[in-house]
């Protein structure tokens, strides 16, 4: 037993010309961390909606972020997962809040009458000006319906736990109206039209965005007068087709 030990069994405190051992300070990765961490938010909804959710990495993510401490993004998020929850709940719950807004004032006044008010109005709270917190100057809309489709496609039971349940209320609503307004097909073939209508609703979008992230123009389909107007009709279209 070295003198060290002795010292520690006796429970005396070391003296000060020899100072015992400080323990290591928590990493701070700047020195405004609200800063840093919207950053590092902005950056990984960027790398997944780009790259997809599987090959944006954890370096990749701090260095887009700009973040001086390679190990930002677990000192505020704990690991990748975490980040990818919180970018699931803040997407479902910026367009829950603006959704069931929407519905409120559609539904005081006497509407919806028919499926495209539904439709149209789902389509506009995802393809609004993206409005305050860390996604500010994204190219389009809110920013996330990429990242949402590539949830929804390969990680959909990640995406549901992380929303839990708590932001999907106008969504039920929305689809609740949309079957009621399909009473002429049979309850399976409504089912699945609301099922195929989701998909295409969150490919269409997600599409939408990847043409003015590449263009800002919008292309030759997205940029063109009418263009979100036509996507509504179509799926209209697919939902009230005769059985």
């Amino acid at each position: 037993m070295d003198d060290k030990d002795a010292t520690d069994m006796a429970g005396l405190a070391p003296t000060p010309s020899e100072p015992g051992p400080k323990p290591s300070p928590k990493p701070n990765p700047d020195a405004d961390p609200d800063a840093t961490r919207a950053r590092i938010k902005a950056a990984g909804m960027k790398l997944f909606s780009e790259r997809g959710i599987d090959a944006a990495s954890v370096r990749a993510i701090v260095r887009e972020a700009g973040a001086r401490n390679g190990a930002s993004l677990h000192y505020y998020f704990g690991s990748k997962e975490g980040l990818i929850r919180e970018l699931a709940a803040d997407a479902a719950r910026r367009s829950d809040r603006a959704r069931n807004g929407l519905l409120d004032a559609m539904e005081a006044g006497g509407g919806p009458r028919r499926a495209a008010d539904i439709v149209g109005l789902m389509v506009a709270v995802e393809t609004a000006p993206a409005q305050g917190g860390a996604l500010d100057g994204l190219p389009v809309g809110f920013g996330h319906m990429r990242f949402v489709d590539a949830m929804q496609g390969a990680h959909r039971a990640l995406f549901l736990d992380a929303v839990g349940g708590r932001w999907t209320t106008s969504f039920d609503r929305c689809m609740a109206h949309l079957r009621g307004m399909l009473g002429h097909l049979p309850d399976d073939e409504a089912r699945r039209r609301l099922a195929f209508f989701v998909v295409f609703f969150s490919a269409g979008l997600a599409a939408r965005e990847a043409a003015f992230v590449a263009d800002p123009s919008g292309g030759g389909l997205w940029g063109r007068p009418g263009a979100r107007e036509s996507f509504v009709a179509s799926l209209c279209g697919g939902l009230e087709a005769p059985g």
